[in-house]
């Protein structure tokens, strides 16, 4: 079930977005049918930490502004001009970890800039035996875990699964491929899932250097989740490729707004380790949020072309 510091959260947002009449969204912007994702004035991402932040700065032509409000962290910037000599707005926000905070964080970040369309950008656990630390899940469906997700559904957006918009899925693919990563079958693709997975482990780790992608399944846990037999759960009932504590909250406030809504997470370790050995290999959490923060760079320029 929902926690109630998370109810209490979306209430409090749905009363102020109300209160303060704010009708027009990014759902204004695109209808259903004519989605064209060029020339976006104004892009916005979400991460959990800094070092999840630290990469996309690099977006920036110039000077940006930091602040605080609402509990969470702004960063705002112009970056590259597009194709008619404007320069975009990009508003970063750095929310904290878990799904409450994401949620709030999301929509603070909607009520704050308005954006065309949201990215997620950041690190996660691989569930999926082919990819190892560095490599990249897009989002193409977001689940959350330990949630009643058919009663959630009777509630605005009506949605039980959250999903990445599926031409910013083929928009990230794209440019995966042209960052050099290789495309892998997602679990939902394969036919291997829990009982089977030994042997993709085994034959996975002479691979561990070669850029992987998959389009794939976001499992969204309050857990960090190190016993085996919930990890195989997690892979045979929604075939996670990855697990991590924010995404499909980030992905549920979007809907709520009706603002485009894309998923990007790189691995920093396989899902079984302890919290405590995962925060002491600190490299590869830096190379999980750059692999991450590139490919979102990556797209985020494309966008604005």
């Amino acid at each position: 079930m929902l926690s109630v510091s998370y109810i209490r959260c979306v209430a409090f947002f749905e009363e102020y977005f109300m209160l303060n009449n704010f009708e027009h969204s990014a759902a204004d912007d695109f209808s259903e049918n004519s989605k064209d994702f060029s020339h976006l004035s104004k892009l916005a991402v979400i991460v959990a930490l800094q070092k999840e932040a630290q990469p996309i700065l690099q977006a920036f032509c110039g000077d940006y502004k930091t602040w605080d409000s609402y509990g969470v962290t702004f960063i705002q910037g112009k970056i590259a001009s597009n194709s008619k000599g404007e320069n975009p707005t990009l508003t970063i926000c750095v929310a904290g970890m878990g799904k409450s905070a994401a949620a709030a964080a999301a929509q603070a970040l909607i009520i704050e800039s308005n954006p065309q369309v949201l990215i997620f950008s950041g690190i996660a656990g691989a569930l999926n035996p082919r990819l190892s630390v560095g490599d990249i899940v897009i989002g193409k469906n977001l689940h959350y875990l330990e949630t009643n997700t058919q009663i959630i559904a009777e509630c605005a957006p009506y949605k039980s699964v959250f999903e990445s918009d599926p031409k910013l899925c083929d928009l990230a693919a794209k440019e995966a491929e042209l960052l050099g990563f290789r495309l892998e079958k997602s679990l939902e693709e394969s036919s291997s899932v829990a009982g089977d997975l030994s042997s993709d482990f085994k034959q996975n780790e002479s691979n561990v250097n070669s850029a992987a992608y998959v389009c794939g399944n976001i499992a969204t846990s309050d857990q960090f989740n190190t016993d085996p037999d919930i990890l195989d759960t997690v892979r045979a009932t929604v075939f996670g490729d990855c697990e991590e504590m924010e995404g499909a909250a980030a992905a549920h406030i979007a809907a709520k707004n009706g603002v485009p809504f894309l998923a990007i997470r790189s691995m920093s370790n396989r899902c079984g380790e302890s919290y405590e050995s995962v925060d002491s290999h600190k490299d590869d959490l830096v190379l999980a949020a750059n692999q991450a923060g590139s490919l979102t760079l990556r797209v985020l320029k494309t966008l604005v072309k």
